[in-house]
């Protein structure tokens, strides 16, 4: 079975448009930075930071840039845009930081900060 011209065009075109669609994802990936960073709260100031992970894992708790000391936890937002929390499984580590900050509940791990905080960022 012979091929015509018209059947060859159409599939060379398909394989073009594939790999130009293929190219402009890879190249264009403008999405959210969710995996490449991670949010937390010094627990003795209150000040937030979003630490890039790329490329790279992190010690928690984490260095503060600003102060020399080790009092950087992870924390994460409600699901519907409210409030902050410690995520759980870093709560015992409040245990051998010092002078925390009133902006944190200890029990509950909920943080007393702005829900639309604008985080600075780390890399």
């Amino acid at each position: 079975m012979k091929s015509k011209p018209v059947q060859i065009a159409i599939i060379v075109i398909g394989l073009l448009v594939g790999v130009i669609g293929i190219f402009l994802a890879m190249k264009n990936n403008a999405g959210p930075d969710l995996a490449g960073r991670m949010m937390m709260v010094d627990v003795t100031t209150g000040d937030t930071f979003a630490v890039s992970t790329k490329g790279r894992s992190i010690v928690i708790p984490y260095k503060n840039p600003d102060t020399e000391t080790y009092t950087l936890l992870p924390m994460m937002q409600k699901e519907d845009g409210g409030d902050w929390y410690l995520k759980s499984r870093y709560m015992v580590a409040l245990d051998n930081i010092e002078n925390q900050t009133d902006k944190l509940d200890k029990e509950s791990g909920k943080l007393l900060i702005d829900p639309d905080i604008k985080p600075r960022k780390l890399d």
